[in-house]
């Protein structure tokens, strides 16, 4: 990867989809939109996340039109085959189940990989007007500011874990088989906030010190991963092997000092 990428013009465009992504979404919380379900009862869809999605690929595809767009409503559930070209990762409403019950806790994410690995990050809470950006090299910032990952806990003890669940029944037994009692006994607490990319976001500015979940979609995960690893963070599967963005995603994120034995404690096994 060449990290002397200029980033700029794809970061600039990013933030303004992902902002004008996030007044179609703040504006429309707790009023009437349609809802419909997609691969089961749990994963839900809304008119909203695809007006979202529209105004995201509007403007990515008229700054970058030789660019590929992966989107999370156009997605068909065919493999995920990345070539050479440049690939945007986009979901137009992270935690969207929150969204219909109206929690404000959602989110709209992007990221642009090279090569299969992510060059940029973007994440918009539109609700609490948070920003959080990376570039590759670059270092991670939320609203402008440099931001770094929980330096003060250096174990589990003490740590406040995140993860979540998946909407599949297909995918609960894989996430059934972390030892929740262990990390349950071991941590400060465990939360479970509805929105992968939030909860990214918040191991790297410190809120949160590790996390993990399974099987999600790169769209969810990818702006994510550089977010963590910009702030001096680890990402890795739930075995501690490399992480790479394919169909399905498995992860494990956290401040670095707790990896290891975030990783050991799930009981995943080793690579």
């Amino acid at each position: 990867m060449n990290n002397a990428i200029d980033t700029s013009g794809f970061l600039n465009t990013a933030v303004g989809a992902v902002v004008s992504a996030g007044f179609t979404i703040r504006d429309r919380l707790g009023g009437q939109f349609l809802t419909s379900c997609k691969s089961c009862p749990a994963d839900l869809v809304t008119e909203v996340d695809k007006l979202s999605q529209s105004v995201i690929l509007e403007t990515i595809s008229n700054a970058f039109p030789d660019h590929r767009l992966v989107a999370e409503e156009d997605f068909c559930g065919e493999e995920l085959a990345l070539d050479h070209r440049p690939v945007w990762f986009i979901d137009p409403l992270d935690g969207t189940t929150n969204f219909v019950f109206g929690l404000p806790l959602c989110a709209v994410t992007i990221a642009l990989a090279i090569e299969g690995k992510a060059i940029l990050g973007v994440t918009y809470d539109p609700f609490r007007d948070e920003l959080f950006t990376a570039t590759k090299g670059g270092g991670a910032q939320l609203n402008r500011k440099p931001v770094r990952v929980d330096r003060v806990r250096g174990s589990i003890a003490g740590s406040l874990l995140v993860t979540g669940f998946p909407a599949s029944e297909g995918f609960k037994n894989e996430m059934l088989r972390a030892d929740f009692k262990k990390l349950f006994c071991k941590a400060a607490d465990i939360r479970a906030l509805g929105s992968a990319a939030l909860e990214l976001a918040y191991v790297a500015c410190g809120r949160l010190t590790g996390y993990w979940e399974v099987s999600l979609s790169p769209w969810d995960v990818a702006a994510g991963m550089i977010l963590v690893e910009e702030a001096g963070g680890k990402v890795s599967g739930l075995r501690g092997e490399e992480l790479e963005l394919g169909r399905f995603v498995s992860i494990v994120a956290s401040n670095g000092l707790i990896h290891d034995e975030l990783v050991e404690d799930l009981g995943y096994g080793a690579i």
